[in-house]
């Protein structure tokens, strides 16, 4: 699962502790599957609101380097130069990263990721692309009535 934006939003804000949040998630054993997305230039402006944001991001980024990920999203992108303005935003947070999290964070993490799923998706299309799929039971969403109702 990954949580994109860290959640964030042109009218959802960090809250109070949010860090402490994701540390919390990023700790516990039972969410191993979960990796936070920090693209968006929107997301960016909080991440980079000061030196001390800053220095905390990166000190959870660089705590969990295996978890984080990074991408271009730009809200009603004026050019095709716009993806590469968030990148550029994000600078002093790449500064205080460590080469090894940088990298994963950049690229190693959305590499690792994306390419395993690839295979999965793959592995299972071909058990299951063309074979009939059982019809589920209907259920009262699906608007059925059973005739002994």
């Amino acid at each position: 699962m990954i949580w994109a934006h860290l959640g964030l939003g042109r009218i959802v804000r960090p809250v109070e502790g949010q860090l402490g949040i994701f540390e919390r998630a990023l700790a516990n054993p039972g969410l191993k599957h979960l990796y936070l997305d920090i693209s968006w230039d929107e997301t960016a402006k909080y991440v980079t609101s000061s030196p001390e944001a800053v220095k905390r991001v990166a000190a959870l980024i660089n705590k969990y380097p295996d978890r984080f990920l990074f991408g271009s999203d730009v809200v009603a992108p004026a050019s095709i130069d716009a993806p590469m303005a968030v990148y550029k935003a994000y600078e002093p947070l790449w500064k205080e990263l460590t080469p090894e999290a940088r990298h994963a964070v950049l690229f190693g993490n959305y590499e690792r990721l994306f390419d395993a799923a690839r295979v999965r998706v793959r592995a299972w299309e071909k058990a299951n692309v063309g074979k009939p799929k059982p019809v589920p039971p209907p259920t009262p969403v699906s608007g059925y009535k059973s005739p002994q109702e």
